[in-house]
């Protein structure tokens, strides 16, 4: 009885190790079988949400432009995430088959493992296990008291993932960030886009309309100046502005009545540069520096007589062979528009001045792709040799990126990660902010922009941080207060695993020659 029961011992214990190698190989496959199936719902939803917001921007954009074939886009979205999320769901399955393969093949194991009741008993008392039973070419069976290899692989795995968690914890990576900030002026250059885009549409009520640069324009309809009859006596002038101070403005005489005169559009061309865009006390200015083709804008006179003035102009039907106008010589005459409707091609760089009414929200699209975007500007230099001195516009706002949040305040300057502008990809949203004495608020533009980066800084001088926050591998999944609670657990899960090393320091070192 005695060496039955040996026997019977023995079988326990060698089932009780094959029970333990089986969980621990199930806990292991489970474990990164659970962190694909995270990594695909995580990407199901973060794709689900960015179609979303894409949707409604493109059909805001169609329903703006009226243009509704670009309707048909969500739907091509939609399929191309459906394709994506069954290609990986389809992985998934693929890992999933395998690891039911694994352990059926290793299931008849067991019946090698544990040995059989009815063996014969030697000379010493003591029943041999059946050896023959074992198939030739299967491996021999693992000496007891000794772990099977692949315990320590799991082990090796596992040691080598806490090894490199703290790299990938705090590894740089880039993320979509997104911010809203009320500047006094910014600048920015439109970038990369074959099509031209409005900046500004449908301001009606204009107090006054002022445009310097270099242009041509013909005015048509009556013409009334007490100084100089001749202009009464014409239909149509052609004004020709020649230098860059040159400028012409235009203001209903009528100062009582509601203005009618109203700027259309505004149409910027692939990479025009927009500087001075400022919004104080009623009055709205921007420079426009054309790249390759001309800016257009759009008016819409009304049936109001205007007032016309005139700085550093020549006109045609003024001239003769003996004299021209002098240059310095302001021109201001009354106008009666006979056409209703101005366009003017800005060739030149032009400066824009407008005072207008109670801002409108539809007044500024947005929506556009931006390039060199500068929320600063530069002071004017005393001296040819003096350095340049930058002053920061904003006011007060806000930036988010890897569930991280950064507040920005008046007078400060937004960097990237090497102390240079933040590389913001669009405008999504812009606004004039007019001052509400009940709330006392600053007058000034609210800007909605996003953008790629890896880390993003804030501070008094253009190379000077005082607060940043910065974007890692795992916080696509995971905030940063997260990862910091993580940092303990992965003290204890090293500090465990040093000692566990330290103490099966021959075991690993003799199953690893063996595995060589």
């Amino acid at each position: 009885m005695k060496p039955s029961v040996q026997l019977i011992f023995k079988g326990l214990q060698e089932f009780g190790r094959w029970v333990l190698v089986v969980i621990w190989n199930l806990l292991v496959n489970l474990f990164w079988l659970g962190i694909q199936l995270i990594e695909l719902l995580l990407w199901a939803f973060s794709e689900l949400r960015m179609w979303i917001q894409r949707s409604l921007m493109q059909v805001k954009e169609a329903i703006a432009q009226r243009n509704f074939m670009i309707l048909l886009f969500p739907f091509k979205w939609l399929l191309l995430g459906m394709w994506q999320f069954a290609f990986q769901g389809f992985w998934l399955l693929i890992h999933l088959i395998e690891l039911i393969v694994w352990y059926i093949t290793h299931l008849p194991t067991l019946a090698r493992t544990v040995p059989a009741l009815g063996n014969s008993i030697g000379k010493s008392g003591i029943s041999k296990p059946r050896l023959q039973s074992i198939p030739p070419e299967d491996p021999p069976r693992k000496q007891p008291g000794r772990l099977p290899q692949e315990f320590y692989r799991a082990i090796a795995l596992i040691a080598l993932c806490l090894a490199v968690l703290p790299l990938v914890t705090f590894l740089p990576f880039p993320h979509p960030f997104e911010g809203s900030i009320l500047v006094e002026e910014l600048s920015f250059r439109y970038g990369e886009s074959p099509q031209s885009v409005v900046l500004f549409e449908g301001i009606s009520g204009l107090r006054q309309m002022a445009i310097a640069g270099e242009q041509n324009f013909t005015l048509t309809g009556r013409f009334e100046n007490a100084n100089d009859p001749r202009l009464n006596q014409l239909s149509s002038l052609t004004v020709d502005l020649p230098t860059a101070e040159s400028e012409w403005e235009i203001t209903p005489v009528e100062a009582d009545r509601r203005s009618e005169l109203t700027l259309r559009r505004l149409w910027l061309r692939q990479h025009t540069l927009v500087e001075q865009l400022s919004y104080d006390r009623g009055r709205l200015h921007l420079v426009l520096q054309p790249a390759i083709r001309p800016n257009v804008l759009e008016l819409d006179l009304g049936n109001q007589p205007l007032l016309v003035r005139l700085r550093g102009y020549q006109i045609t039907e003024l001239q003769s062979g003996s004299s021209r106008p002098n240059l310095d010589t302001p021109l201001e005459f009354t106008w009666i528009p006979e056409e209703k409707r101005l366009t003017l091609t800005l060739r030149e760089q032009a400066a824009i001045a407008a005072i207008v009414p109670s801002p409108s929200p539809q007044w500024i699209p947005g929506n556009l792709n931006v390039e060199d975007v500068r929320f600063y500007r530069r002071q004017r230099a005393q001296t040819a040799t003096d350095t340049k001195v930058y002053e920061s516009t904003a006011i007060a706002g806000q930036i988010r990126m890897a569930r991280q949040s950064l507040q920005i305040s008046q007078n400060d300057f937004l960097m990237g990660e090497t102390s240079e502008d933040l590389e913001i990809q669009k405008l999504d949203t812009l606004a004039l902010v007019p001052y509400n004495p009940e709330e006392n608020t600053r007058v000034g533009i609210q800007v909605g922009f996003s953008g790629t980066e890896t880390q993003i800084q804030v501070g008094p001088e253009p190379t000077v941080s005082t607060d940043r926050i910065q974007g890692n591998f795992l916080n696509q999944w995971f905030s940063q207060e997260t990862l910091l609670a993580l940092i303990p657990v992965w003290t204890v899960w090293v500090g465990f695993l040093i000692y566990w090393v330290v103490k099966n320091f021959s075991k690993i070192v003799n199953n690893f020659s063996k595995i060589v």
